[in-house]
């Protein structure tokens, strides 16, 4: 049995790997951190904000001990102030401290390549307004040549998946780059907190333990979609075929009847998140992920 989960352990780390050029982009690994009296816990290659003594025991970034997708692994990052004690909300891929110049960090991770976006997957629990913000950095030779940028003050009490675009503004391939979350702009609240877990710059991880089987039975596209999603499937005999969706928790959120005229199916009722799209026929079951990220 030992064996076994050692072996579960490696495919989850090589599943993970596969999709981050990011440092420990699934928050799993952490280690000890110290400054002077206090001792935190933190994720390796990522750093928070500290208070202003030392004689106070305040850090910006904890584990949350669930992750998500299921079976990505146990962690996620959680983000939190602490204003009476100083402690901004914020995490930096940086593995020490960052000497920001007007709120602008340095590079931090290597990378050669130019990413068409950030992948993620978040949850946002603001307080009085607050917004929270991602940032991404992508530098040559010190300078920066890309900087996207993500923000809102909504509320998202569940785990939504969300796609940053990348805008380069020289055709150079970067070396480094730097992500910055933080969980409120302008003024902050200790009540604001921000979870956030696997980050990748080439798509949105999939969990290794969903009971779905990807198959070439039909295509949804596009998929991640925000409004509407086609679907490319061809049967001999259309007589009661069905097309479901269900969150990745069972519920069923959407049913219809398909024939050769109705491929296109409204998803403006939907929220962000991960869905499970079922086509279910006399000859048929077939299932496939859907991705609902605006």
């Amino acid at each position: 049995m030992k064996k076994l989960l050692i072996v579960l352990s490696v495919l989850i780390a090589i599943t993970i790997e596969t999709h981050a050029q990011i440092p420990n982009s699934g928050f799993e690994t952490w280690e000890n951190y110290y400054d002077e009296s206090n001792t935190y816990q933190k994720p390796d290659m990522w750093n928070g904000s500290l208070p202003n003594s030392s004689l106070t025991h305040s850090y910006s970034i904890s584990q949350n001990p669930e992750s998500y997708p299921a079976g990505t692994g146990q962690y996620s990052l959680k983000i939190q102030p602490d204003v009476p004690n100083g402690v901004r909300g914020v995490a930096i891929s940086n593995d020490g401290v960052d000497s920001m110049v007007n709120w602008i960090p340095q590079p931090s991770f290597p990378i050669d390549f130019r990413p068409a976006s950030l992948f993620l997957y978040y949850k946002y629990l603001p307080f009085g307004g607050d917004t929270m913000i991602v940032n991404v950095y992508f530098y040559k030779e010190g300078a920066i040549i890309a900087q996207s940028y993500y923000g809102t003050t909504q509320t998202v009490s569940e785990w939504t998946p969300l796609e940053i675009p990348m805008t380069f503004t020289t055709q150079d391939v970067p070396d480094s780059a730097t992500i910055l979350f933080v969980t409120g702009v302008y003024v902050q609240h200790s009540e604001s907190i921000l979870y956030v877990d696997n980050l990748s710059f080439s798509e949105f991880v999939v969990g290794i333990n969903e009971p779905v089987v990807d198959d070439t039975d039909f295509i949804i596209y596009p998929n991640p979609a925000s409004d509407m999603v086609a679907l490319d499937i061809e049967l001999k005999d259309y007589k009661d075929v069905t097309l479901q969706i269900y969150t990745i928790n069972g519920k069923l959120v959407k049913s219809e009847r398909l024939d050769e005229s109705h491929k296109y199916i409204n998803t403006k009722d939907l929220s962000n998140g991960v869905y499970i799209v079922e086509v279910n026929s006399f000859d048929l079951f077939s299932q496939q992920k859907l991705i609902i990220s605006r």
